[in-house]
């Protein structure tokens, strides 16, 4: 089984306003949100179950956690003082405003229970995703004692890292990351400078490095490199893939390592999730649609 980690999930609060007039609203939800929550969520509408590892508050911490119960997705969780945090977004015909409340503290204590029940929440999991940790009082160190635990367990574990050079000394098996990541340290202009800089976290341990981007993505491997793409010929769509969501990607991969898939099917299902947005309307993804783009996923080796 896999398990998501979500270190600020929220409750959303979203609220649509008529056209004709702003002081009437035409429909509102109310949802749990968060980069952990929303790849388990995702996970759950292709079949594939999950579980949640989560900071709990009281209030709205109940409110999340009893949100996902009746969504099927079961939650592991370490307790906070502070609350969650609660976003509100209203949209017009042509505005959008979001306010949020403040993120809760985290306190040496906070830290120590984290690892704790992070620890505690591994028993009989497969597979460990920590996505991009955008919490305020949880320094990039966290990555590293969060790698260290799942490798004392023996739990394989992929990792989206908030910065890069975090994880240059540590090794997770799967290191999923945008290309504009790398630009903000340099230039990378063409397909041998990713590989030559995926080459450090081979060389640390990582198993499976993957560098997306909206016209192809770079895996490495301890002994090979892969070009993968969307052949839009294949697809029946000839517009670019405008969205790369390597979030998704992330949890396809992390979907396949679950069940045991073949290297280029599970590379084929990771780039097939990160790109789905764009042929498949929000919100009622299937399975099959997402093969109908795995079978138009090419994988080059390089």
């Amino acid at each position: 089984m896999i398990l998501f980690c979500d270190f600020n999930p929220k409750i959303v609060r979203e609220f649509k306003l008529n056209n004709e007039t702003e002081n009437i609203i035409e429909s509102s939800k109310i949802y749990p949100g968060g980069k952990g929550l929303y790849m388990s969520l995702f996970a759950k509408k292709l079949g594939v179950d999950s579980e949640v590892f989560m900071l709990k508050g009281s209030t709205r911490g109940r409110e999340i956690a009893l949100s996902l119960s009746r969504l099927g997705i079961d939650v592991n969780y370490t307790a906070l003082k502070d609350e969650n945090v609660e976003e509100v977004i209203i949209r017009g015909a042509d505005f959008v405003k979001d306010y949020k409340t403040q993120y809760p503290r985290i306190t040496m204590e906070d830290r120590n229970d984290i690892l704790n029940s992070f620890e505690r929440a591994l028993y009989n999991k497969k597979i460990a995703v920590i996505p991009k940790i955008d919490l305020l009082g949880l320094d990039d160190e966290i990555y590293h004692r969060l790698i260290t635990i799942c490798f004392k367990n023996n739990i394989k574990v992929a990792v989206n890292p908030k910065n890069l050079q975090t994880i240059e000394k540590t090794n997770p098996y799967i290191l999923v990351f945008d290309k504009d990541d790398i630009e903000k340290e340099k230039n990378i202009n063409y397909t041998g400078e990713v590989i030559n800089y995926n080459k450090k976290f081979i060389q640390a341990g990582a198993k499976i490095v993957l560098v997306n981007s909206k016209r192809a993505t770079i895996i490495s491997t301890e002994d090979k490199n892969y070009r993968a793409y969307v052949n839009k010929e294949k697809l029946g769509r000839k517009e670019l893939t405008e969205k790369f969501d390597t979030e998704l990607s992330l949890a396809g991969l992390a979907m396949a390592l679950d069940r045991d898939y073949d290297f280029i099917t599970s590379i084929k299902l990771a780039i097939s999730c990160g790109v789905w947005e764009n042929f498949v309307e929000k919100d009622v993804i299937e399975m099959s649609a997402i093969k109908k783009i795995m079978n138009s996923v090419e994988v080059e080796e390089i």
